[in-house]
C-alpha cells in the first residue's frame, strides 16, 4: 500500500512538472499560412506546397536547423524540400517557412488525404505549430492498374500550323532565285549551244576574252581581237561595214542605236590599231575592245 501510494505521489510530482514546463514554451503566432490552391483532385505525384509567415528573433541560419527532415513520409505524402527566408523590408524578424510535399499513393478510390501538422522547436520557450491541412486524393484509374488500358484517353493532339503563308513566300524566293540563275548564266554565258547567245558579238566577246587571260598582249593578238569585232559586225550587216556605213548599220539595227558612240570608238581604234604607229597601251586598247564587245553582245541578246 506505501509503494501505490509513493508511485502515485510521483506521478503527481512529475504531471506537475511538465505542466510547468509546457507553461514555460509560447506557441510562435501565425501571421500568414498559404495552403495549396486546390483541395480536390490531387493525384499520385502532385507536389502540394504550403508556406507559414511568423514572426521570431531567431537568426535565419538557426531556424534552418529546426526545419523538419527532408524524405520524412507521413501517411503516404512525402516531405520533399523544406525552406526559409527572411523576408525583406518591414520587420527584420518576420520570416516565411515553405514546405513542399509530394503525394504517393496507389489508391483505385478517392480518399482523403491531409497534409501532416509541422511542430518546430524554435527556441527553449518558442514553438511554431504547423496545422493539418486536409485534401482529397482521385485516383487515375477506378479500379486496380490491371484494367488501366479501358480508361486511358487519346492525346490531344497540337493545333496545327498554317503554312500557306510560308510556302507563298518559298515558292516566290525559289521562283526568283530561278529567275535570277537564268539572268546571270543569260548575260555571262558565252557558250554557243545554248539558245540565243549564239550571235556573232557574243563570239567575239568570247574570244578576246580569252586573248585577254594573256598577260603580255602583242600585236598579233590585239589585231586578232580587232579583227574579230570587225568580223561580227560585217555578219551582223551582211557586207563590209566600215566606219561611213554606220548610220546605215543602226538605222537597220535598232537595238545597237544606243551604241552609236561606241561603235564610233571601236572604228577609230581599229585606225589606231591598223593604220598609226602612235597609239595607247595595247593592254588598255584590248581592254577597250572587251568593253564595246560586251555592250555589243548585250545589246545583241536583248539585255
Amino acid at each position: 500500500m506505501k509503494n501505490l501510494m509513493s508511485k502515485l505521489l510521483l506521478v503527481i510530482v512529475l504531471l506537475l512538472t511538465s505542466g510547468f514546463i509546457r507553461a514555460d514554451v509560447n506557441l510562435i503566432v501565425i501571421s500568414k499560412i498559404t495552403n495549396p490552391e486546390k483541395s480536390t483532385g490531387v493525384q499520385i505525384g502532385d507536389v502540394l506546397k504550403r508556406s507559414v509567415t511568423f514572426r521570431t528573433s531567431l537568426p535565419q541560419n538557426e531556424l534552418s536547423k529546426r526545419l523538419p527532415t527532408k524524405g520524412t513520409r507521413n501517411n503516404e505524402v512525402e516531405l520533399i524540400d523544406a525552406r526559409v527566408e527572411q523576408l525583406k523590408g518591414g520587420d527584420k524578424n518576420q520570416f516565411k517557412v515553405e514546405l513542399t510535399y509530394q503525394v504517393f499513393t496507389n489508391e483505385s478510390t478517392p480518399k482523403l488525404m491531409a497534409l501532416p501538422s509541422e511542430t518546430l522547436n524554435i527556441s527553449s520557450n518558442e514553438q511554431l505549430i504547423i496545422p493539418v491541412w486536409n485534401f482529397w486524393f482521385s485516383p487515375l484509374v477506378l479500379t486496380n492498374i490491371v484494367n488501366a488500358k479501358t480508361y486511358v484517353q487519346p492525346q490531344v493532339k497540337p493545333n496545327a500550323i498554317d503554312l500557306t503563308q510560308h510556302k507563298l513566300l518559298l515558292k516566290l524566293f525559289l521562283t526568283l532565285l530561278l529567275l535570277g540563275l537564268i539572268g546571270l548564266i543569260y548575260i555571262n554565258a558565252d557558250a554557243k549551244w545554248l539558245p540565243f547567245i549564239k550571235g556573232d558579238f557574243a563570239r567575239a566577246h568570247k574570244k578576246i576574252k580569252l586573248l585577254k587571260k594573256n598577260k603580255l598582249t602583242d600585236d598579233a593578238k590585239l589585231k586578232e581581237a580587232l579583227l574579230s569585232l570587225h568580223s561580227a559586225f560585217n555578219n551582223t550587216y551582211g557586207s563590209n561595214l566600215f566606219a561611213n556605213d554606220i548610220n546605215d548599220f543602226i538605222s537597220k539595227n535598232q537595238k545597237f542605236k544606243s551604241l552609236s558612240l561606241q561603235i564610233l570608238e571601236f572604228f577609230k581604234i581599229s585606225n589606231q590599231i591598223l593604220y598609226s604607229n602612235n597609239r595607247q597601251d595595247n593592254n588598255q586598247l584590248l581592254q577597250k575592245l572587251i568593253s564595246i564587245s560586251k555592250s555589243l553582245r548585250d545589246s545583241e541578246r536583248g539585255v
